[in-house]
């Protein structure tokens, strides 16, 4: 005998509960708008336009919020759980930083940059020296140096290379006599050759 699939169950459109945002949030829309302009430019203030758009029934559910504000539905349920547990200043709270924390300190950063720009740092292996040397931090390659250069937003820029035994008046001097004393005449040019 073959089995019959089980029949669908109907679900009365009376017994769906809809969340009336708008009137768990307890701050008033204008309240929200100055909030959001006052964080503007900062990452949460997207977590506040949500919840202006909500009380002001604007987007009527997380789901219609979520294409508007460029998030994920998921996201704006961990933000509306995170306001519903502490309110406003838990939802601007941002979480703490996970993973390692930074090898290199303020200070030695602060020399490393010294360094750099007396001229003492030409390559990303003599930065990794130094902080071994002097700061006792090691880098064990190359890549984590450039790295802390990324963070740090700082490119290891030194001039063009100079020769140990240059002798910069002498290279003062020849430049000075290679330069024209009075313009060149402007060259003629043939018209209708041919």
């Amino acid at each position: 005998m073959i089995s019959q699939p089980a029949p669908l169950v109907r679900i009365a459109a009376e017994s769906i509960m809809w969340i009336d945002y708008g009137d768990q949030i307890t701050q008033s829309p204008t309240a929200l708008r100055t909030t959001e302009r006052q964080l503007r430019g900062r990452p949460v203030a997207d977590r506040v336009k949500l919840l202006r758009l909500l009380k002001t029934r604007t987007c009527r559910s997380l789901r219609g919020a979520a294409p508007l504000l460029g998030y994920s539905e998921r996201q704006l349920q961990r933000w509306w759980a995170i306001y519903l547990a502490g309110g406003l200043e838990a939802l601007l709270q941002r979480p703490a930083r996970r993973g390692r924390p930074a090898q290199v300190s303020d200070e030695a950063w602060t020399a490393l940059a010294g360094e750099m720009q007396a001229g003492r740092m030409a390559r990303l292996k003599d930065a990794q020296r130094y902080l071994r040397e002097q700061w006792g931090i090691d880098y064990r390659s190359l890549n984590g140096v450039s790295r802390l250069f990324i963070r740090q937003t700082t490119k290891l820029k030194t001039g063009r290379r100079r020769h140990r035994r240059a002798n910069p008046a002498a290279q003062a001097a020849v430049k000075k006599a290679l330069r024209p004393s009075a313009r060149p005449a402007a060259r003629a040019t043939r018209v209708g050759a041919g």
